[in-house]
């Protein structure tokens, strides 16, 4: 009924017709952008206390506006559909409300009350549209009076989820969620999950495979022992609520044991309630039978990978151009979607498991099933108790009678490192592990904050007092400035026009006062001031030549920082920077004054790569580039790795290593300032991008020790470098130097023996290292490495360089066979030190290694 026989509520619904009309003359376009500002309408706005009575109360004057606006909407809503040009007007009246609201004259929530009744009218594609109009006016929207808004736009955006489908609107549903994350504060408790419970609908029912039929003579040999695998055959679960005898009777020792297809489907599928409901893993047997099924999927996953390993990766643009499936307009969605419920079918299990992406979505769950089991280890525990939690802590997600024993944690904590291992194999799989790993420790920020009972983001605002005293002090500190003793408006300029036939204007205009001068043009004043110092007859001449002299040799350095940076590695003193000032000829000439040159001191590195040097622990690679550094410290240069563990006794910050907080540490990782990283016995190792660069900004070349990890994450990210693998003789004298050392008990140099023979092994592989050098003589050795580094080409005296297939011939023997070793006193070699690697004092000759005999990520 038109005006529902109140007057007032007639005349504001015809201020309203008037709005529209107006609106539709100044936005004369039919799309949802621009939006109606008050400014466009300020005439029509300022007539709208003048419809209702002066006695009239500010709620009667809200539901007047609000009974017309619904009119209004009505009317519109019911002559136009979304698609016509005409239903900009509801848009417009969409703004209008929107405008009332903010200068509260209506209810905040009467826009939600009218888009949840739009879209209850419309079609998944008009919902579209609508919330395309919403995203436009978010900030306008949540900018005032969003406490009395958030519960009904809360309730718009979960009704309009649960009427699209998660597979076909993937897209769509990503924009509603984006649309609350940024219209609800950060720390807004609305959508956690304070309780800690877990969605136990989402049930994963799979096939029951029939019984094989035994044959007879199977038959007759009941009593003899039957196979772990043959046990399986017949034994499947219906429902994911059923318990599985199949998957309790296996047993894995050994990584090589892969099951089945038939009879890892029951296995495999029963792993979904375990990591819908962690929970469950609290009782000992259902933890059991996880890890065994969890053990057999991986097996049959990293089969599946070696069997898939160097096949060429279909793209998901090169599927998409496959498909013959006709597309309708508006249909792009369908492209990009998804079915978050997986396909159980046996007929499909053994073409979802050999899809890339199938089985990255079951190793994420696994990755995080795991952090949730670790979060419940002794260390984990210890970890939680020391730190500060508030008195009303929330205990429903701490477990706290839950503890993981230690046998366990070392069973979780070697899963998830060979997870890591087998991700990085695949296509991409270095650049996926770091996005995982982001995710999942940014989500353990997010648990402990649920642990701490969700306390608050929001900061206490700033008062005016402290606001003026901020700005106060500000002004301060950049006003305090030395006075200046004449003013310059006071100043007599008319020296500017005296003397010399140019006057001062013309000579501030020539070229040689603005522009940069040549480097060399300084080389006759410093040699003058150098006389004026020798010829100074009192301090304060002296003094003052001296000052002279610095300030030119700065500025010639400074300029010839852009050409001549080669040269600088020859000043040994800043007051005497003559190289700078030498041809370039001249400059790699050796200077001859009747001595005798070291021919070695002006090697020139032809190769400019950085140097990467790995082998075994104690194989004496520490010593062979302290070596290097000493000789050549004016061409190579030796970074220092970022480690979490505490400094040795000794050791210096930035020198052996830069000492770092866990926290500052998984910054600069997550940040990717890491060219390589590494754990090692509980500590992480990085190499630092910055420190790299830094190096050789300044020059020089980089010399890294590295360990095989280290080296396949920079052939996987395809770092430029020459890699130099240090081998032993043999694996028994290996063992005798780590013993020699002293500072390893048995079983660790049992484990450094175990790393060793996979480094040896992994060196042989065609093309992982440039050069192998077996350390059997260390002047040999050391020979060798600086011939290969500088590029010289060794005569018959001196010892050979080993061929590609020596090394591999000579490194075979080195992992394999023993060599017998002669210990002959060799004379002394022309280098700083002389250590018998083949006698007793190997212990010397690796000292310098036990720094790192820990974590050799560096």
């Amino acid at each position: 009924m038109a005006g529902h026989g109140v007057q007032a509520v007639e005349d504001f619904g015809r201020l309203l017709e008037e709005m529209l009309e107006a609106a539709s003359a100044i936005k004369r376009t039919n799309t949802i952008e621009p939006p109606l500002n008050k400014t466009d309408l300020a005439d029509l706005f300022e007539q709208v206390p003048l419809v209702f009575s002066p006695t009239s109360s500010l709620e009667s004057r809200k539901h007047i506006i609000e009974t017309a606006a619904r009119d209004a909407f009505n009317n519109l809503l019911a002559t136009t559909t979304i698609d016509a040009p005409e239903f900009v007007k509801l848009w417009n009246l969409l703004d209008i409300i929107s405008i009332l609201s903010d200068d509260e004259q209506t209810e905040p929530g009467l826009l939600f009350w009218l888009v949840e009744e739009l879209l209850d009218s419309q079609t998944i594609a008009g919902c579209r549209k609508i919330f395309d109009f919403l995203d436009s006016r978010r900030e306008r929207i949540t900018a005032k009076h969003f406490s009395q808004k958030n519960l009904v736009i809360l309730r718009s955006c979960n009704e309009l989820l649960r009427r699209l489908s998660r597979a076909e609107d993937t897209a769509f549903c990503g924009r509603v969620f984006i649309f609350l994350f940024q219209s609800f504060p950060l720390g807004d408790k609305s959508s956690v999950n304070l309780r800690g419970e877990y969605h136990i609908e989402n049930v994963t029912t799979f096939d029951a495979l029939p019984a094989k039929e035994v044959a007879p003579e199977e038959m007759e040999v009941d009593s003899e022992p039957k196979d772990t695998k043959k046990a399986i055959n017949g034994t499947s679960r219906k429902t994911g609520d059923e318990t599985s005898n199949a998957s309790k009777s296996v047993a894995f020792s050994k990584a090589d044991d892969v099951l089945s297809a038939d009879e890892l489907y029951p296995i495999f599928w029963a792993l979904q309630q375990n990591f819908s409901q962690p929970k469950r893993l609290f009782d000992p047997a259902t933890f059991a039978e996880f890890k065994t099924g969890l053990e057999a999927t991986m097996a049959m996953f990293i089969k599946v990978q070696g069997e898939t390993i160097g096949r060429p990766t279909k793209t998901a643009e090169d599927s998409k151009r496959g498909t013959k499936r006709k597309r309708g307009q508006g249909d792009d969605d369908l492209a990009n979607a998804f079915n978050p419920k997986y396909l159980t079918s046996r007929d499909l299990f053994e073409l979802e498991i050999s899809d890339l992406s199938f089985r990255r979505h079951i190793v994420v769950q696994i990755l995080i099933i795991m952090d949730f089991l670790l979060s419940l280890s002794i260390k984990a525990k210890e970890k939680l108790a020391k730190a500060s939690l508030p008195q009303n802590a929330n205990k429903s997600v701490m477990y706290a009678d839950q503890i993981l024993s230690e046998e366990d944690a070392r069973w979780a904590s070697d899963m998830k490192r060979d997870i890591a291992k087998y991700l990085m194999k695949d296509f991409e799989g270095p650049f996926f592990l770091r996005c995982v790993e982001t995710v999942i420790s940014r989500d353990k920020n997010w648990a402990r904050w649920k642990i701490e009972n969700c306390p608050s983001f929001a900061r206490d605002s700033v008062t005016p007092q402290e606001y003026l005293q901020a700005k106060n002090s500000a002004r301060q500190a950049t006003t305090r400035k030395r006075s200046r003793g004449n003013n310059w408006a006071a100043l007599d300029l008319s020296f500017l026009s005296q003397g010399d036939t140019r006057n001062g204007l013309e000579r501030l205009k020539d070229s040689s006062r603005y522009q940069l001068p040549s480097y060399k043009t300084f080389q006759t004043k410093i040699e003058l001031d150098d006389m004026d110092i020798d010829m100074a007859r009192d301090d304060e001449a002296k003094n003052a030549a001296v000052e002279s002299k610095a300030s030119k040799s700065w500025r010639a350095l400074r300029i010839a920082s852009g050409s001549k940076l080669v040269a600088f590695d020859k000043i040994e003193s800043s007051d005497k920077i003559d190289d700078i000032f030498r041809d370039e000829g001249k400059l790699e000439e050796p200077a001859t004054n009747g001595e005798a040159v070291d021919s070695e001191e002006t090697m020139i590195l032809k190769d400019r790569r950085p140097i990467v040097i790995s082998g075994p622990s104690g194989v004496g690679k520490g010593t062979l580039v302290t070596m290097l550094m000493d000789k050549h410290a004016k061409v190579l240069g030796k970074k220092a790795s970022h480690t979490t563990r505490q400094p040795r006794e000794g050791e210096v910050h930035g020198q052996h290593y830069f000492f770092v907080k866990k926290e500052e540490y998984d910054i600069m990782r997550d940040g990717d300032q890491f060219i390589e990283y590494n754990n090692f016995n509980g500590n992480d190792y990085g190499t630092s991008k910055k420190v790299v660069e830094g190096i050789i900004a300044s020059g020089k070349i980089p010399v890294m020790e590295m360990d095989m990890h280290g080296i396949q994450q920079l052939k996987d990210n395809g770092y430029p470098a020459r890699f130099i693998f240090i081998a032993p003789p043999e694996l028994t004298e290996l063992q005798r130097r780590l013993q020699g050392r002293g500072s390893d008990d048995e079983a660790t140099i049992e484990k450094r023996l175990e790393i060793a023979q996979r480094e040896l092994e992994q060196a042989k592989t065609e093309g992982f290292h440039d050069k192998i050098l077996v350390n059997d003589d260390l002047a040999t050795t050391y020979k060798q490495l600086e011939n290969y580094i500088f590029g010289i080409e060794e005569t018959d005296e001196e010892p050979s360089q080993l061929t590609s297939n020596e090394d591999k011939s000579k490194l075979a023997e080195s992992a394999n066979t023993e060599i017998e070793m002669v210990d002959t006193e060799a004379p002394e070699p022309e280098v700083p030190t002389k250590v018998d690697i083949s006698g007793t004092d190997i212990a010397k000759a690796t000292a310098e290694e036990s720094a790192v005999a820990e974590g050799e990520t560096s």
